[in-house]
């Protein structure tokens, strides 16, 4: 999850991310300008209960996905930890991440034809695979618009 976006948990007004999170960490509670409810940032804290949209749209995804990419995990917390059991079996998954998880097989098995562990840390593998791709100007340059900090 991340602090970008928050919204009130009764209303749903949107709430500035950098303020909720600065709030949280000065241990006060953000409150909702416009009905005086709880603001929280725009993620599923462990215990809350996914989206109605996940569960929507998860097997279309999963049928439509050529390409899994999970990253930063310990695919520890169902159902999230089992997506990467679900996507049919031919279809390629890359693992960025600090260790190997999940039922991803490591690389130089036998039979293995479909997953790749970049191990490291996710903002590091993600500029790799950028600067591979071309991409890497405009991830920085991405960054730099959201307020992203690009130091390594």
């Amino acid at each position: 999850g991340h602090f970008r976006t928050a919204s009130c948990i009764a209303c749903g007004v949107p709430y500035d991310g950098k303020k909720c999170r600065d709030e949280i960490v000065d241990s006060v509670v953000p409150t909702c300008p416009k009905c005086g409810c709880l603001v929280k940032p725009d993620i599923v804290f462990f215990g809350e209960s996914l989206p109605v949209r996940f569960k929507n749209l998860l097997h279309s995804d999963l049928g439509s996905c050529d390409l899994l990419i999970v990253m930063g995990t310990s695919l520890k917390v169902a159902p999230v930890s089992l997506i990467p059991e679900m996507v049919n079996s031919r279809t390629p998954r890359v693992l960025m991440n600090r260790e190997l998880v999940g039922d991803f097989v490591p690389p130089g098995v036998e039979g293995n034809y479909r997953d790749v562990f970049q191990e490291g840390d996710c903002d590091d593998s993600v500029r790799k695979l950028c600067s591979f791709l071309g991409w890497e100007e405009e991830l920085l340059e991405m960054n730099e618009r959201l307020g992203l900090d690009n130091d390594d």
